[in-house]
């Protein structure tokens, strides 16, 4: 029916590190498998001027160690869904629109900065990001997890990639520990970047191998002076979804109906409509719906407070964990809107505000990136799109930092909602993002 039904979720994280000194390093998205030797050849030719250097330390493989502690990866999707809240509540905060941000991806990109960080700002770093062990098991949970999310999606009817890579300035002196990591840990191979010749064009190689993997969805992450002489390192992760409704809406039935608004005013939006036997709950302080993709293995949970200010001033990962808990089978009658959203963000602020300033600081310590250090984080761009329809879900989202069912209840989706994008096996959010007026477009 209509067009195929896809749900494109794709976030890239870019780090570009300020400092002194230069080196290369790339990163291609896995195959579901555990491992992928960094020689071999990328599923897709990179970007013209993307300059390969397979520079490696001692670890030259990605992969899941078979004696991994399963703990170590609970930990860190704990720790993921944590900094999920954590980075919504700060960003819906600022705008009294719509909202949508990549969480996973974030984290995702922190995480490679985060290895190389050293004293008090691996101490805020992990205090951002929830990462409540030790580092080391911290890149292990996170790998072992992304690697097992890959292999569970593989096959369905619901499309995940995930792909890191780094560009360095030729001559930046890596750790080997580092490189281990980004490696091991990241499946992450270097590419040489000169910032110091040419930084607008490095900046449109960054931009076109972001543009490759998220579908032409994000074509510009890093905007026009992101990238300077200055600029030594660029971390980049990215992430796309391609899910349709397990039970697609109809089409016919779509109509357009009011919506509230905070204010209390309406407008018009083309509301879907469908019954089925889907996953739902009403409580006096909300209603929620659970909506599968296909295949089973992701879905969207769209929750429709009672009082969204109230809701909102008092979610927590527990609470958010609590009210998806809440769902149990059901009929279910279900009206939603469609909506397209993007979000476009600087994250320096937010990202200090949740604890950890001394990064963007010259006296930053990532002195396990390089010996010495001198390098601190310049800026993080972040950029999220979403596209929701009868078919399904479309989206994608990018972050870049500069281092310088008889019927059960009705669910009328008809005032402001949150919604998450969420692995159902695991319970990581994915994508988190709320909806106050689904005719605004980007």
């Amino acid at each position: 029916m209509g067009h195929s039904s896809t749900v494109a979720v794709v976030f890239a994280v870019v780090s570009a590190l300020v400092g002194c000194g230069s080196d290369d390093s790339s990163v291609d998205p896995l195959p579901p498998s555990t491992s992928q030797r960094i020689t071999s050849s990328p599923s897709t030719a990179p970007p013209s001027g993307d300059r390969l250097s397979l520079r490696f330390g001692t670890v030259t493989e990605r992969t899941i160690d078979g004696g991994a502690d399963g703990r170590n990866t609970t930990a860190a999707v704990a720790g993921i869904n944590a900094f999920s809240v954590d980075l919504f509540k700060a960003v819906a905060a600022g705008e009294t629109g719509n909202v949508v941000v990549s969480p996973y991806s974030v984290a995702f990109a922190l995480g490679m900065m985060y290895a190389g960080a050293r004293s008090e700002t691996a101490e805020q770093m992990a205090s951002v990001l929830h990462a409540d062990i030790a580092a080391e098991a911290w890149h292990e949970g996170i790998n072992a997890y992304d690697l097992t999310l890959n292999a569970r999606t593989a096959g369905s009817p619901t499309t995940w990639s995930a792909a890191n890579k780094v560009w360095t300035q030729p001559g930046l002196p890596l750790r080997d520990q580092y490189l281990d990591v980004l490696t091991g840990a990241y499946g992450s191979p270097l590419a040489e970047a000169d910032f110091g010749t040419d930084a607008e064009a490095e900046r449109a190689v960054i931009n076109e191998w972001v543009a490759e993997r998220t579908e032409d969805r994000i074509g510009e992450l890093l905007p026009v002076g992101a990238l300077t002489p200055e600029t030594v390192m660029v971390l980049v992760n990215a992430v796309a979804l391609d899910a349709p409704w397990e039970f697609p809406f109809d089409p016919a039935a779509t109509a357009d109906e009011p919506f509230t608004r905070p204010d209390g005013t309406t407008v018009t939006v083309p509301m879907m409509h469908y019954e089925e036997y889907l996953p739902s709950a009403t409580t006096a302080e909300f209603q929620a719906v659970e909506l599968p993709y296909g295949g089973g293995a992701l879905s969207m949970v769209v929750i429709v407070p009672t009082d969204l200010a109230a809701f909102e001033a008092t979610l927590t990962d527990k609470s958010l964990e609590d009210a998806i808990g809440s769902i149990t089978d059901g009929g279910i009658h279900l009206s939603l809107p469609r909506w397209t959203d993007r979000t476009n963000l600087t994250l320096n602020d937010t990202l200090a505000a949740l604890g950890m300033p001394t990064a963007f600081t010259p006296s930053a310590d990532f002195s396990g990136i390089v010996d010495g250090g001198g390098l601190w984080i310049d800026r993080v761009e972040h950029e999220a799109y979403i596209e929701v329809d009868e078919d399904g879900t479309r989206a994608a989202a990018a972050t870049g930092g500069v281092m310088r069912g008889s019927h059960g209840p009705t669910v009328e989706v008809s005032r402001p909602f949150l919604y998450v994008i969420r692995d159902r096996g695991a319970g990581t959010t994915l994508f988190i993002g709320r909806v106050t007026d689904p005719t605004i477009t980007p």
